[in-house]
């Protein structure tokens, strides 16, 4: 039968080893793993995906919306209305991953230089700032962004973040000082 200390000693030696082997193979595959999970690279608009994640719109809806409202003119101009937002002539475009079928987010800089670089094919281009930036926040990880900032109509956040299937969901929530909040959402795939 042998001696049972030496039993106990193979069993443990038997044991480390496999940890030992089980560690090196993650240490191995964990760099393309934390590289699939990672926000930095080049991605394209799934658009079926995109139509699936849309958060159902529900309209406010008033007892008053149906009824003939009164209008004032002057010189044949209407005057605007107390409850109609103003034109949105002045107020700042939504942002630009809402328009762009393809997104590159590259890291520029480390420590307190650190820049996030994203380009939205034709819809132009920005550089992102760790903490508050000219009333722009923004923070980020290896697989999370997340950034926001104020108007004078309205609020702006935005959430880049990896899914569980490697995809990247971007929501954009547009909160305007009167009306219904908006929440967009988009789905991305790593490109090849």
């Amino acid at each position: 039968m042998g001696d049972p200390n030496l039993r106990r000693l193979r069993t443990f030696l038997a044991t480390v080893a496999a940890a030992a082997v089980g560690a090196a193979v993650l240490g191995a595959a964990s760099p393309a793993a934390a590289a699939e999970r990672a926000l930095a690279g080049r991605w394209i608009l799934n658009e079926t995906l995109t139509r699936e994640v849309q958060p159902e719109v529900r309209e406010r809806r008033s007892v008053f919306d149906n009824m003939p409202r009164t209008t004032v003119s002057v010189g044949g101009v209407p005057l605007p209305r107390a409850d109609t937002p103003p034109a949105s002539g002045g107020s700042s475009p939504d942002p630009k991953v809402l328009r762009t079928p393809e997104l590159v987010i590259e890291p520029r800089g480390d420590g307190a230089e650190a820049r996030l670089h994203l380009a939205y094919g034709n819809a132009g281009s920005e550089t992102l700032k760790r903490g508050n930036d000219q009333g722009l926040v923004s923070r980020w990880s290896d697989d999370r962004l997340t950034s926001r900032y104020e108007t004078t109509s309205r609020k702006v956040s935005q959430v880049f973040e990896i899914r569980d299937d490697g995809r990247l969901l971007v929501t954009v929530k547009l909160d305007p000082n009167r009306g219904p909040t908006l929440i967009h959402k988009r789905v991305f795939d790593r490109a090849p």
